[in-house]
């Protein structure tokens, strides 16, 4: 069962106003996104009005709730708002897998964020399988913290940015040689090859692998793309663990844990983060 009570709630109203402009979908309108809002709202207060004297209840309202953050989702809504009060909707109806997915894709948008990062961190804390990133990884992740803990567009506009100042100082250079902010020419070129690299190296990774959760409970690892295959590992894995995904197959993936280690698992007992 789900701990309760240390989970932050869903983030101000905003989520349909702030991207109306940015998602025309023609499967609601304006109005009918703002209404749904209000529905997810309203399903979610009710959960938590019920939770201590009705559990079943306050699950299905809190399902309700996700259902219709969803509806927002097909609809072309995308923030981290939305995603972030998706994963509460979840977690509190008790999926644990799909919640940490949604907060994963909150951290596109709001990378950083306070309230996320609490929540993932519980949520994570809670798993079944704790599966540690090898010694290897951890290095290159904490070495390169700001690369992993900020947004994808945020380094893409602040790497134009920097490319668009090292060029106006170039430029300016010529006309005040001896002006003493010329220092400012090498860390904008360097700050600005660094972000380069880092969105080069996150298109490159978004061509050739996705990152997933698995969403099931007692999942067989197998050491083929088969129910024939024998078992991986000894240990069955359960909703929340993280992965890359290695290798795909019509009804089979090939994934990669965070310990490096390898096997097949079944696609419909994951959720893909970009999926």
């Amino acid at each position: 069962m789900v701990r309760r009570g240390a989970i932050h709630w869903p983030l101000a109203l905003g989520i349909v106003l702030s991207a109306v402009a940015l998602a025309r979908a023609v499967d609601l309108s304006d109005a009918e996104r703002l209404a749904t809002l209000a529905e997810a709202t309203r399903a979610f207060q009710r959960g938590a009005d019920l939770r201590q004297v009705n559990p079943s209840e306050a699950r299905a309202a809190f399902r309700t709730a996700a259902e219709q953050y969803q509806l927002l989702l097909d609809a072309g809504v995308r923030n981290g708002k939305l995603f972030y009060n998706l994963g509460n909707a979840y977690f509190e109806s008790g999926d644990l897998g799909r919640a940490i997915a949604n907060y994963r894709r909150a951290q596109e948008f709001i990378p950083g964020d306070g309230r996320l990062e609490h929540n993932l961190r519980y949520a994570r804390s809670l798993r079944s399988n704790q599966i540690e990133s090898t010694g290897q990884r951890a290095f290159w992740k904490t070495l390169f913290f700001w690369h992993y803990q900020s947004a994808f567009r945020t380094r893409i506009v602040l790497g134009l940015t920097l490319y668009v100042a090292f060029w106006l100082l170039l430029i300016v250079r010529n006309f005040a040689p001896r002006a003493g902010w010329r220092w400012l020419l090498i860390p904008a070129l360097a700050l600005w090859v660094a972000l380069g690299i880092s969105v080069t190296v996150d298109l490159l990774a978004a061509q050739q692998h996705h990152e997933g959760v698995i969403i099931a409970n007692n999942v067989i690892v197998r050491k083929g793309n088969g129910d024939g295959y024998e078992p991986q590992f000894k240990q069955k894995l359960h909703e929340g663990v993280e992965f890359v995904v290695r290798e795909r197959q019509p009804e089979w993936l090939l994934i990669e844990l965070p310990d490096g280690k390898t096997g097949w698992i079944r696609n419909d007992q994951v959720e893909l983060i970009q999926g």
